[in-house]
Formats: C-alpha cells, sequence, structure tokens
C-alpha cells in the first residue's frame, strides 16, 4: 500500500471516529431536551408543554453564546496546532475562559433582575407567566456552568481526546435525564425541577472531565498572558456561525410561536412544541457531523493538507444527506406513536396538527444537515464571512419573509412550508459559495 493510500485510511478512520462520537455526543445532548418536553408534557400537562416552548428561546441564547466561545477557540487552537505554534494556542484558550466567566457571570444577573420581562417579551402571558419564569429564572443561574463546559468540551475535542468529550457530554445529559424524572415526579418540583436538571448537567459534564487535567494529558493549559483583541476577534468571529446556527432555532421558535397563536391559538403552539423539540434534536445530530469535521479540517488546514480538507468535507456531505434520508424515515414512520408519547391529554386536534406538521416540518432536514456541514468546513478553515452568509440565510434573514407571506396564503400549511423552503434556497447558496471556491474564478474572503 503506498503512502497516498495509507493516508487516505487514516482519514477515513478518523473522519469516522470523530464524526460517529460527535453525533453520539449530539444524541446524548438533544435527549435532555426531548427529556424535558416528555416529562413536563406528562408531569405538568399542555401548560407545562406550552411554557417550555415559549422559553425556550432563553435558554438557546446562553447555550449558543456558550458554543460560539467553545467552537471558535477550538478551531483556532486546532489550527495553531497544526501550525506547530503551541504558546499561541494555549494564550487564546486563557483569554477565552477568562471572557467565558465574564459572559456567564453577566447573563446570571440578567436572569436575576428580568425574569418577569424575559418570559413576558418571549410572549407569556396570565397562568404561564409563572411555569416560564422558574425555568428561565433557573436556567440562568447556571450560566458560567454552561460557557466552561462548551469551552473545555471543544478544547477536548480539539486535543485528540474526543471520546472524553463524548463521555463527558453523555454523562450531562443522561444524568438530566435521570434528574429530570426525579425532580418532576417523586419531588413534584414542576418546571423549576426540570430547569434545575438542565443547570446541573454541565456541573457533572465538567466534573468528568477533571481526572483529565490532573493528570495532566491534554496539551493546552492556562498561561500568562495580555489582552490580544485581534485574537479575540478572531475567535469570534469563528464562532458566529455556529452561534447564528444555534440561535436561529430560539429565533425559530419565537417567531412561529407568534405567528401560530394568531392563528390557531394555543392547541397550536402546544403542536408546533412536538415539533421543534424534535426538530432540535435532528438539528444536534446535524451538528454532530459538524463538530466532528472540523478538528480534522482545521488541523490539517493549519498543515496546509488541502487535499485531506477538500476529502473530510466530501465525507461530511455524504454522511449528512445519508443520515438525513435515515432520520426522515425513522421519525415519518412512527409519528403516531412520538406524538402520543407528548399527548398525554390524548387531544386529537393536538395529534391531527402535529402529525401534519412533522411530515411537512421535518423534510427541511434532508437540506439542513449538508448546510450545516458547510458552515463548518467554512468555519474550520477560519473563513467565517462565507460561513457567516449561510449561518444568516438560514436562520435569519429568509424565515421572516417567508413565513410572514406563506401563513397568510396558507395558513398552518405554510407555517410548516416555510422551514423546508428555507433550507433549499439556502442550500443553493451555499453549493453555490463551494462551488466558488472550488474552482478558484472567486476568492472568497475570510
Amino acid at each position: 500500500m503506498n503512502t497516498k493510500s495509507k493516508e487516505r485510511k487514516q482519514l477515513y478512520k478518523t473522519f469516522f471516529k470523530y464524526v460517529s462520537l460527535n453525533v453520539i455526543s449530539m444524541i446524548g445532548f438533544s435527549a435532555f431536551i426531548l427529556a424535558d418536553t416528555f416529562f413536563i408534557a406528562n408531569g405538568i400537562g399542555k401548560d407545562g408543554l406550552v411554557s417550555l416552548n415559549l422559553v425556550i428561546p432563553a435558554y438557546t441564547v446562553v447555550y449558543a453564546m456558550s458554543l460560539l466561545l467553545g467552537t471558535g477557540v477550538g478551531t483556532v487552537y486546532s489550527i495553531y496546532r497544526g501550525e506547530k505554534k503551541p504558546k499561541r494556542g494555549n494564550e487564546v484558550f486563557t483569554q477565552m475562559m477568562i471572557l467565558g466567566v465574564f459572559i456567564g457571570l453577566l447573563f446570571t444577573i440578567i436572569g436575576l433582575l428580568f425574569p418577569d420581562e424575559i418570559v413576558m417579551l418571549l410572549g407569556a402571558e396570565d397562568h404561564l407567566v409563572e411555569m416560564s419564569r422558574d425555568y428561565t429564572y433557573t436556567v440562568f443561574n447556571f450560566s458560567i456552568a454552561f460557557m466552561v463546559n462548551s469551552i473545555l468540551v471543544s478544547m477536548v475535542r480539539n486535543d485528540g481526546h474526543p471520546r472524553l468529550a463524548m463521555i463527558a457530554m453523555m454523562t450531562g445529559s443522561l444524568s438530566n435525564i435521570l434528574l429530570d424524572y426525579i425532580f418532576i415526579y417523586p419531588l413534584g418540583m414542576g418546571m423549576f425541577g426540570a430547569a434545575l436538571a438542565t443547570g446541573i448537567a454541565p456541573i457533572l459534564s465538567i466534573l468528568v472531565m477533571m481526572p483529565f487535567f490532573l493528570r495532566k494529558k491534554h496539551h493546552f493549559r492556562f498561561v500568562k498572558t495580555r489582552l490580544r483583541p485581534l485574537e479575540i476577534r478572531k475567535v469570534v468571529s469563528i464562532g458566529i456561525p455556529t452561534f447564528i446556527t444555534e440561535l436561529s432555532s430560539g429565533l425559530v421558535i419565537l417567531l412561529f410561536n407568534l405567528v401560530i397563536l394568531h392563528y390557531i391559538g394555543e392547541i397550536g403552539v402546544a403542536a408546533y412544541g412536538i415539533i421543534a423539540n424534535l426538530a432540535l434534536i435532528l438539528i444536534a445530530i446535524f451538528s454532530g457531523v459538524g463538530q466532528g469535521i472540523q478538528p480534522i479540517i482545521s488541523f490539517n488546514h493549519g498543515q496546509k493538507n488541502q487535499e485531506n480538507v477538500r476529502r473530510t468535507l466530501n465525507l461530511g456531505i455524504l454522511f449528512s444527506a445519508a443520515l438525513a434520508l435515515f432520520l426522515y424515515g425513522i421519525f415519518i414512520g412512527n409519528s403516531d406513536g412520538i406524538i402520543r408519547a407528548f399527548n398525554s391529554e390524548n387531544n386529537l386536534e393536538l395529534h391531527r396538527l402535529a402529525k401534519e406538521g412533522m411530515r411537512i416540518y421535518f423534510s427541511s432536514f434532508l437540506f439542513a444537515g449538508i448546510n450545516i456541514t458547510i458552515i463548518s468546513y467554512f468555519s474550520a478553515k477560519a473563513k467565517p464571512r462565507p460561513s457567516f452568509i449561510v449561518s444568516l440565510l438560514r436562520g435569519i434573514l429568509l424565515i421572516p419573509p417567508v413565513l410572514l407571506f406563506l401563513a397568510g396564503a396558507m395558513g398552518i400549511t405554510g407555517v410548516w412550508i416555510t422551514i423546508p423552503l428555507v433550507e433549499l434556497l439556502t442550500l443553493l447558496i451555499s453549493l453555490t459559495l463551494l462551488h466558488m471556491e472550488r474552482r478558484k474564478k472567486v476568492q472568497l474572503p475570510s
């Protein structure tokens, strides 16, 4: 076997190792979101499900910010590793940990001072305000833990230990599910219990990684460093597309809630709550593919090995497309049973709306997986501008006009069609950007 064949075989092995471990991690992470929905729907009822769906955007802001820091610092660190500049990587890590703690503290203060204002801004009214406030107030108190955990998980993954990163994330997620059950059922803690379980999860994840640091198996560490605004700007610019990808989920939920409330009412929001939480799981899985290819692309980009970068991207696109087809078949084929699990009151209208929505809405993932992979590709190469364009299109710019037009023209069916159409339009643009870069007819700016 010649050198190129061995290198290609090693790349495939590394790809499936990193992608599979990160997909498993994100399945575990998304499982606790599903557990929140399941236990709240069955332990509290429709009002709890509506309240959860209203406050998810607030939680998403905190989590999206943690991913911004984690993705950005991990990518920059991995590129510096490829360039044989470990000191620069350690300096970036140190600065971003300090920034993460500061941002987490800021979120905590906001949650303590303005819980009612936050939930009312998100659309909670009357009897839903108290339930929504309990969840938001509690989650915001754990903001520092979310920031630190995301940074450490990303650094461990980019330091060549994806298995430990997976174990840490799975530990947090599985413990969240167990605590959800204990807090909501035996202890009867309601929405506060669900939020408390969510907040404890990143702390347990951090504790799992602690022996790794104590035994000094890692290459990154805290160092004395002065403030480097350009480095921070670089990390933030790389992390922004991931931030938008995650934040857009919350923004979409908020916008859809308002539109559905107008056209159908609370029963429509409850149906969408089931769809939206299941959709978060599928998006998390595709994000796992993106997180898996990121260290490989960043390291090879730092080493100027563009052939491996190209192969990793192609593998990521093919894997995402195959995964989307498989998941669509699984969810649509079992839609009745899935919906019944979240419909404890056996509301026939809720079931009908959720089933119709799943069939149409979930077709978007046939395009979303490829879009997320391409976003991760550009970010991993420290080319945030094309990544930012794709993220902005699919997450923020296209959705409001398409949603308002289709909802006005087609009612609730138009609401369900919005995301598939937006993802398809975005895919056409993202493939165009990718083609432009590959042909090198146009030099895409970083």
